[in-house]
């Protein structure tokens, strides 16, 4: 499954980055909460070995009716046994074995399990459960859905992590994996797909019956179908049958993935040295997913705007979304779904091993496209969260199943960061052998993270397992400091990274560090493992440090720090020799030191002047990044004259060097930082001949889309709509509603939020709950409304206003995420939500703990302003003068 705020809706989007900015769990090291009662876990003594599963599917109705037959096998006498079931009311449920039938009763046992009792105790032996049942669609796009699309509906599925109970009666948990068989039966006019490759089909009375092959050992959470009146197109070259199936209308638009696909699944055998491991492979493109993509095996399934894309208008970050997401997918092909978690207490790893393995596999193939960097990025802006009194380790204990997915966003970017440091410290091949031993091992079957962790020990004859465990097993990030004392020597100490007043309590690691510094006009690499508190380390150098980076190719997970006089050295002598990469780091590290009050906020507005005018456009985008917290906690609008002075000085030359417009030649991602530096010109400096420029640009987009820039025609429709009045509104809204592809709907819903008349906006969040939308569409239309503080304490009294309707239209999991609404600067919103919270009908699980993470990144930001606003304030007003 794939949540990653770039290529997903800008509902789930804004809550990745509410978990990356850390507002998602409880509190590490506070005090404990009442312990919970434990979820019931299904036992061992009477287990499934196969289960078949049969539907009667009419995505034009609100209903649907099934049956399963599930073979048993007893283990050890019983009286009592368990499955899982959630919805689905049970007409008839029978038990027999070598054909004579068992006596026996069932009765729910909680909200999600069936307890079946027999009068006399079962015996060892095989058992036959067959459940008949009928079960309305799910409406908030989880477990089995129905969508429309125009003016047909189809059914749709996503069960992971614990949505397959509410489809039909199972044991729904991965450590059950064994065989299924799907049979299907749907109007003769509608097409279904499983999967596996069809078995059988037959046709009576207006309704097809389709029979699936059997499918090899696979958990629930896996198992998936969809049914409709789909288009569908060949996917060639991919050893399996493939193709791709969309709604009616788009399958025109699915070039881009029909010929970026072979190549990726190509590179990613190879690196796994086996072939794809099932028998087909369709990719399903969904109107309505909350998740972006779910790697069900040979029924991978993705949101529609990932895989219908006009190659024509295709900006490079669609390009890249749509190649990170389907390797990603894939990945999970073999890491997941050959061998799959043991328990929920892994699935950090399911995640962050394919994330790890999409980037590298993408990076392999289109090195243009800069994933490299933005994946170091990415490590850089997961550690704001890590660094939090509230972080919490990445494998925890699961107990409850509304704790499966929280902090999933903090744990699989961390996850995904810390495999990459372990690979760089054990080489590529010796890591990669230790991926494919523990895959052969384990095949078919299910594994833990433990069983990996050996395999990587044994692949290098290195104790790795000790040094993962400090960076999976504790919350946290690492703050190494590097003092020069030397002869050539430096002395490496490490504590944990806080922000400025935090109490967190202190860790140790076994950190891979690389240091990279300069020597006689030369630079050098030294790799170390810090595995205690002080260690000195001779650089094998005579003369003098001229500078040092602490933190070489940027590929470890963990922050630092050096002397006044370092970082001004490294910040002239060494900035030269560094490459993206470092410099970036360079920029990042700067903004958690300020955090951390060990730099005041004009010394880290100095670094972000120096390198807002890099010749690397990803390392300008790292730099306009950091602006948000300056924005946020720094520039009230008696500074904003100021603030845009600065804005024009510092990145004018950069903007200058890239241009305006798209230049003959000019490499991939000066795509990405273009209109980053434009938007700046225009909303932070006010420059009125870029707004100008935009207006008329916005105005060619509405007559004649194509005649516009791809990747500049979001800000040439903001700014036509900032000002805009109720009849553009009008416009706005029609345009999103006959939209003929994915992504000019997401764009005209977006515009809706992007008006500045506060009637506007309350008409936005109106249409957003009452209007022909998807749920999952919802905050697309109003988040860009949560722009500034006035915005955000809007939206978050929309949310208050209509807590029950949107608990009715969104899955019951995202209520956890409500209270990041009340995130940012003001103590004010903090306390309302404190208020509104409170109350017993507002809470539920997660919640609470979600506040806790909020009271933080608030409390932060307060304290930062009030402890550097005179620092920043003095050098801003330089340029303001």
């Amino acid at each position: 499954m794939l949540q990653r705020y770039c290529c997903v809706s800008s509902f789930f989007r804004l809550f990745i980055l509410a978990v990356l900015w850390g507002l998602g769990s409880g509190a590490a090291g506070a005090s404990p909460a009442p312990e919970e009662a434990a979820d019931l876990r299904l036992g061992d003594d009477v287990v499934p070995v196969f289960q078949a599963i049969h539907l009667t599917v009419d995505a034009d109705q609100e209903t649907y009716r099934g049956s399963v037959a599930i073979e048993l096998q007893v283990k050890a006498p019983v009286d009592v046994f368990h499955f899982h079931s959630e919805g689905p009311e049970l007409t008839s449920l029978r038990l027999s074995t070598g054909g004579e039938t068992v006596e026996v009763e069932h009765a729910p046992l909680g909200d999600d399990v069936v307890e079946v009792s027999s009068k006399t105790p079962l015996v060892e032996g095989k058992y036959l459960l067959e459940i008949d049942f009928t079960n309305p669609f799910d409406t908030k796009a989880t477990s089995l859905y129905r969508a429309t699309a125009g003016e047909h509906a189809y059914t749709f599925t996503q069960f992971e992590a614990t949505d397959a109970r509410e489809a039909f009666p199972c044991w729904d948990e991965p450590r059950f994996k064994f065989p299924y068989q799907m049979t299907l039966t749907v109007p003769e006019k509608h097409l279904a797909v499983a999967n596996m490759p069809v078995e059988s089909e037959s046709e009576a009375d207006g309704w097809r019956t389709t029979v699936f092959a059997k499918s090899p050992p696979m958990p629930s959470y896996l198992l998936a179908l969809a049914t409709g009146p789909f288009e569908q197109v060949d996917m060639p070259g991919l050893g399996v049958p493939a193709r791709i199936l969309t709604v009616q209308g788009q399958i025109g638009l699915t070039s881009m993935a029909v010929e970026v696909t072979p190549p990726i699944l190509k590179a990613l055998e190879a690196y796994f040295g086996s072939p794809y491991p099932y028998r087909k492979l369709d990719f399903v493109a969904v109107p309505e997913f909350w998740p972006g993509a779910m790697e069900n095996p040979g029924l991978i399934t993705y949101v529609d705007r990932l895989l219908v894309i006009d190659p024509e208008t295709a900006t490079i970050r669609q390009r890249r979304s749509q190649a990170g997401v389907i390797a990603h997918e894939l990945a999970h092909q073999w890491f997941g779904n050959l061998v799959t978690m043991e328990w929920w207490d892994d699935l950090w790893l399911n995640e962050s091993f394919a994330d790890w393995m999409g980037d590298k596999i993408t990076h392999q193939l289109f090195p243009e496209l800069g994933v490299d960097i933005s994946s170091t990025m990415a490590g850089q802006r997961i550690m704001v969260a890590d660094a939090r009194e509230t972080s919490v380790a990445i494998r925890q204990p699961i107990t409850k199943t509304e704790k499966i997915m929280q902090d999933l966003g903090l744990a699989y970017s961390k996850g995904k960061n810390v495999l990459a440091m372990f690979e760089s410290r054990l080489g590529e091949e010796t890591f990669r052998k230790g991926v494919l031993d523990y895959l052969k091992a384990r095949e078919w079957k299910n594994a833990t993270a433990d069983d990996l962790w050996r395999a990587l020990s044994k692949a290098s004859g290195q104790p790795i397992d000790q040094a993962l465990a400090t960076f999976i097993d504790q919350p946290g990030v690492p703050r190494i400091s590097v003092e020069s004392i030397g002869e050539g020597k430096v002395r490496l100490s490490q504590e944990r990274f806080r922000n400025f007043g935090a109490n967190s309590k202190d860790l140790q690691w076994k950190v891979p560090v690389i240091l990279r510094f300069g020597s006689g006009d030369m630079a050098h690499t030294k790799a170390v493992l810090l595995d205690r508190p002080t260690l000195e380390v001779d650089l094998g150098v005579d003369g003098p440090l001229q500078w040092l980076h602490p933190n070489g190719e940027t590929r470890g997970y963990y922050r630092w720090s050096v002397s006044a006089d370092a970082l001004k050295a490294l910040t002239t002598d060494g900035l030269p020799h560094l490459s993206a990469v470092e410099r970036i780091n360079l920029v990042t590290n700067s903004s958690a030191l300020l955090q951390a009050g060990e730099i005041d906020g004009g010394t880290f507005l100095e670094v972000l002047t120096q390198l807002a005018g890099d010749p690397e456009p990803m390392v300008v985008s790292a730099v306009v990044g950091e602006l948000g917290l300056v924005d946020v906690a720094f520039v009230p609008d008696s500074l904003q004259d100021a603030y845009g002075s600065w804005i024009d000085a510092a990145f004018s030359p950069a903007l200058d060097r890239f241009g305006k417009e798209k230049q003959s030649g000019e490499a991939e991602t000066v795509a990405l930082v273009r209109p980053m530096l434009l938007r700046l010109m225009a909303r932070e400096a006010e420059d009125q001949e870029v707004l100008d420029h935009f207006r008329k640009m916005g105005k060619t987009l509405l007559k004649e889309p194509s005649a516009v820039d791809p990747t500049l025609a979001g800000l040439a429709l903001w700014a036509v709509v900032k000002d805009g009045d109720a009849e553009m509104f009008d416009e706005m809204q029609k345009r999103a509603e006959t939209a003929e592809t994915p992504t000019l709907r997401s764009r005209y819903l977006s515009a809706l939020g992007a008006f500045e008349d506060p009637a506007l906006q309350n008409r936005a969040m109106t249409y957003a709950l009452e209007g022909p939308i998807r749920p999952n569409e919802i905050f697309n239309v109003v988040g860009g409304i949560a722009r500034n503080e006035e915005g955000q304490d809007r939206l978050f009294q929309f949310v208050m206003d209509n807590w029950d309707a949107l608990g009715e239209k969104l899955p019951a999991q995202f209520r956890s995420f409500m209270p990041g609404m009340a995130g940012g600067c003001s103590k004010e919103r903090l306390q309302v939500a404190e208020d509104f919270f409170s109350k017993p009908e507002h809470q539920g699980p997660g919640v609470e703990r979600s506040m806790e993470r909020v009271r933080e990144t608030v409390r932060d930001c307060v304290a930062l302003r009030e402890r550097e606003s005179e620092a920043v304030s003095a050098f801003l007003e330089a340029y303001g003068g």
